[in-house]
């Protein structure tokens, strides 16, 4: 089977994986896949982000996923239950730790497709989402490790928001074992139909279905997607006050200086979550440390319009 065809047919598992997890339709196809050194990767200028991958089981190898750091956002926003109308600005920490599971499953789920195609089981396993402010180029090669590459460009939709490019990296070696086409298929002997039943030569693979869960099991997308995400750390920093300040002034404090602070005494506090205002509440001494007792959380519209 060709190469362009082995993708396509993992591309459309990733897919149909990326739609269920973002709850939004997820297209990823594959627009060609370039084969050679590494100077045919000089066109990945505009890819901001990388997702290190690792084959193993019958596809030995590492590749790299490259993609712009604002649909990695906007996959993180999805992942949380929000909506956003446009691409997100910038990929924040938690943004990045939610595209990252998004991603983690979505390649799972293209080396599942590879290994279908092309009758091999194959699993791929995703490392963490790296930012990539300059040249993706030498990223890719660090983690690929190979001087020959196979280059897959891919078009990637979600929802209603305009098409990106999507570009995996692999060893060139990995490309040729995968176009690389078995005598049968694992667990059964290859079937040729005649040509009053197809095409001469065509294989015929059985049929795989998704599970369906029973009624009543399903969940709101939102929240399921939410529990992939519980043991993702977030920093949360409460506010007493701000204050702005000449650089003679910074310079001029010491022991027993006093800085006076926005806040007028009894106001309640600022609570953060990684740098987000998401409540308000009033110190309080538990034993011998403080605490913030929560008086106020703000509404999700607040929430969404600080970033959060």
């Amino acid at each position: 089977m060709p190469l362009n065809d082995i993708f396509a047919s993992g591309a459309q598992n990733a897919s149909a994986n990326g739609s269920g997890v973002l709850g939004k339709p997820v297209e990823l196809g594959v627009r060609g896949i370039q084969q050679g050194g590494w100077d045919i990767a000089a066109g990945l200028a505009g890819l901001t982000a990388a997702v290190p991958v690792a084959f193993s089981q019958e596809l030995a190898g590492n590749g790299v996923l490259l993609l712009d750091a604002r649909v990695a956002a906007l996959m993180g926003e999805l992942m949380l239950g929000n909506d956003p109308a446009a691409l997100p600005a910038e990929l924040s920490d938690l943004n990045s730790a939610a595209a990252a599971e998004a991603l983690s499953q979505m390649i799972s789920a293209l080396g599942d497709g590879l290994g279908r195609a092309s009758h091999r089981k194959i699993h791929a396993a995703a490392g963490e989402l790296i930012p990539v402010p300059g040249d993706p180029a030498p990223v890719a090669r660090g983690a690929v490790k190979d001087n020959r590459i196979a280059l897959v460009e891919c078009e990637l939709k979600i929802g209603a928001h305009p098409a990106s490019r999507l570009v995996v990296v692999l060893g060139g070696a990995a490309a040729d074992a995968l176009a690389t086409e078995r005598a049968a298929a694992p667990g059964g002997p290859e079937l040729t139909l005649g040509p009053s039943q197809g095409a001469a030569g065509q294989r015929v693979q059985p049929v795989q279905f998704g599970t369906i869960a029973a009624p009543g099991a399903a969940e709101s997308p939102s929240m399921g997607n939410l529990d992939l995400l519980m043991d993702v750390p977030l920093e949360i920093t409460v506010e007493l006050g701000r204050a702005n300040r000449r650089v003679r002034d910074v310079l001029s404090l010491g022991p027993g200086s006093i800085v006076e602070l926005s806040k007028l005494a009894g106001e309640p506090v600022d609570l953060l979550v990684n740098g987000k205002l998401i409540a308000k509440g009033e110190v309080v001494v538990i034993d011998e440390n403080f605490a913030v007792r929560i008086i106020e959380i703000l509404a999700r519209e607040e929430r969404l319009a600080g970033g959060l």
